[in-house]
């Protein structure tokens, strides 16, 4: 498996780069995936997708560009979703001659608050190529109760006051951080039920950033998986999803964390990430 950096964008001052992992010695690959990492839009890095789903994606034919984007809260969803617009228009143009491809069809995977942005640009920025939407753990509406009112579970661990957590905050825009560095920012503000002060401008921004059900129901074909057991994203998240979208195939995991593919010595994610496979080869094969 080849990895290879790109620059697509810049913000500012601030490079947005794309990692794009390959088979060099396969350029007929059936599509690519652009992924979007999760971190609450708080924290993260383009490339924490494990290593073993990774070589799994690129050895069953599918290319992974995994995307920078923005952190909030140092810039809002707005800017995000440009940048990501921006990453979407940078395949198109360069599948052919910088990434040496046959074909642009691509499929948006995210996790968590990747999912939630996969969902968005699917809906809000949709393109003849793209041919899927993979949200593991995601979710699609802002106006969930869940994501404005103090958390049962986080109000388990030590209360951190939302100044603390303002400390930080950076002066300028960033792309990745730490979760060890910045996990106290997301976790103060599901205590306090602030995150979302993070995220957009005003709370009528929301409903702004939050999918109809008309556009649910016009979204591509659809992946989703989810733990029962998920204590960050409700799982009726994607229980009511699966109802709203037309043509969705969905994997519901038992009793396993939020991020239920990230320990990867459990089987559960594997065998998801191996139905994902058979879900996109069948995909790839109605077009």
């Amino acid at each position: 498996m080849r990895k290879q950096t790109f620059l697509y964008s810049t913000l500012e001052d601030l490079d947005l780069s794309m990692t794009f992992y390959s088979d060099p010695n396969d350029s007929s690959a059936k599509a690519t995936l652009l992924y979007f990492h999760g971190g609450g839009l708080l924290y993260g890095t383009r490339d924490d997708l494990p290593e073993l789903y990774c070589e799994l994606l690129v050895e069953s034919g599918y290319n992974l560009l995994t995307v920078d984007y923005p952190l909030a809260p140092e810039v809002k969803l707005p800017t995000i979703v440009t940048c990501l617009k921006e990453a979407i228009d940078w395949f198109l143009q360069n599948y052919q001659t910088t990434l040496g491809l046959k074909n642009s069809t691509y499929f948006l995977f995210g996790r968590s608050a990747g999912a939630f942005l996969t969902y968005l640009l699917s809906a809000r920025y949709p393109q003849p190529e793209q041919k899927g939407l993979i949200s593991f753990y995601g979710y699609y509406d802002l106006t969930n109760s869940a994501f404005s009112q103090p958390s049962s579970y986080y109000n388990q661990f030590p209360k951190i006051a939302p100044l603390t957590a303002q400390a930080l905050i950076y002066p300028k825009p960033i792309t990745e951080v730490s979760i060890n560095e910045r996990f106290s920012l997301y976790l103060s503000g599901r205590q306090f039920g602030n995150w979302l002060s993070y995220l957009v401008n005003s709370p009528s921004e929301k409903e702004t950033f939050s999918l109809t059900d008309t556009e649910l129901a016009k979204l591509p074909p659809a992946f989703l998986a989810h733990s029962s057991a998920d204590q960050d994203v409700p799982v009726e998240t994607s229980r009511i999803a699966r109802t709203k979208l037309v043509n969705v195939t969905y994997e519901e995991i038992e009793n396993l964390p939020h991020d239920f593919d990230g320990d990867i010595s459990k089987p559960e994610g594997l065998q998801v990430y191996q139905n994902l496979i058979e879900w996109l080869d069948k995909t790839i094969n109605t077009i």
